[in-house]
């Protein structure tokens, strides 16, 4: 008989998809089916097979249901998976603060969140700094203005560090508040 440690040790490179319309104005599925073929192909390409597609039409309300999320975060939990691929990070959460409790969750149960469109690593340290800084800029204007010019928010959140660095302290995480 397989224990359940052998079990969450063979789904750890197993892959699934991850995504959901993100707008209102898009038609129902468009982004879902375009997203999820774009994946596969991609992990194919790289001999990567997909186990499993989680995927969620638009929100019928303003009230966060999201079952579909919630489904995958308790087969996160029994071990079913390794990777969670996703578009964007927007994807999961458009809401800073829910997506680092997502990530965290995640990491908890030993999965790992990757972007085909936004480059960090969370198993670095460096990676899971990115990785804050990005959430952190969620709720800024700074998301509306690198979306506008194409950059990703991977490299906004690089460039808050480096900046950081610099100065030899903490950003002033106010002022990017006040800057909505």
């Amino acid at each position: 008989m397989i224990s359940r440690d052998d079990t969450a040790q063979q789904n750890q490179d197993k892959i699934v998809i991850y995504t959901r319309n993100t707008s209102w104005t898009q038609p129902e599925g468009y982004r879902t089916h375009r997203d999820v073929q774009v994946l596969k192909d991609k992990c194919e390409r790289v001999g990567y097979q997909v186990s499993r597609v989680y995927w969620e039409p638009s929100l019928e309300s303003h009230e966060k249901r999201r079952k579909v999320l919630k489904q995958m975060m308790k087969d996160a939990a029994e071990g079913l998976f390794g990777v969670v691929l996703v578009w964007d990070v927007f994807t999961l959460s458009s809401d800073g603060e829910e997506l680092q409790k997502i990530e965290r969750e995640l990491a908890r149960y030993g999965v790992e969140i990757c972007s085909v469109t936004e480059p960090f690593d969370t198993s670095t340290g460096e990676g899971l700094r990115v990785f804050e800084y990005m959430c952190k800029l969620l709720n800024t204007r700074h998301l509306r203005l690198a979306a506008m010019q194409g950059i990703p928010l991977s490299l906004v959140a690089r460039w808050s560090i480096e900046d950081e660095n610099k100065k030899g302290g903490e950003l002033d995480a106010e002022l990017c508040e006040t800057a909505r």
